[in-house]
């Protein structure tokens, strides 16, 4: 009997993504270790390069930390110079969390190195490859991101 549903690959995206993750973790780490960040802490910081200055509780759901937890990230964020934290004028009891120029030129710093990371594991594709695979994986990360905000559930 024929079908004309194509075959699903024998492993699942999501499983070679979490493969691939598990190796780039330690590289990533190895990578920040000098400069004294932590993924996390590199995770807050390129948030707020990528979409400007954020409500605190918006890094606290994009790192998965309760909000009592994330004071200590961006305390030593914030003692590092990296970030400046500052009161929303509308509504004084929220904290809002912006990139300091230093944080920018420090994301400049670590750009290069995760870039290089990038070429040690992807270098098997393709430059075009490697552009297309960039971008689907911001497609993702987008409707993740998107879906959480919409309907936090756990792993958001």
């Amino acid at each position: 009997m024929k079908t004309d549903a194509p075959a699903l690959p024998s492993t699942a995206s999501s499983v070679l993504i979490a493969q691939l993750g598990r190796g780039l973790r330690p590289r990533i780490e190895q990578a920040i270790a000098p400069i004294g960040l932590r993924p996390r802490e590199l995770l807050a910081l390129q948030h707020l390069r990528d979409r400007g200055p954020s409500a605190q509780q918006t890094l606290a759901d994009l790192l998965r930390v309760d909000p009592s937890n994330l004071v200590g990230v961006l305390n030593d964020l914030e003692d590092a110079g990296l970030i400046a934290r500052t009161r929303d004028r509308a509504d004084r009891r929220r904290g809002i969390i912006e990139l300091t120029d230093q944080g920018g030129r420090v994301l400049q710093e670590l750009d290069r190195a995760l870039h290089g990371i990038d070429d040690a594991v992807l270098s098997v594709l393709s430059e075009r490859e490697r552009a297309t695979l960039n971008g689907l994986l911001a497609r993702a990360v987008d409707a993740v991101a998107a879906q959480c905000t919409e309907q936090p559930e756990p792993g958001c």
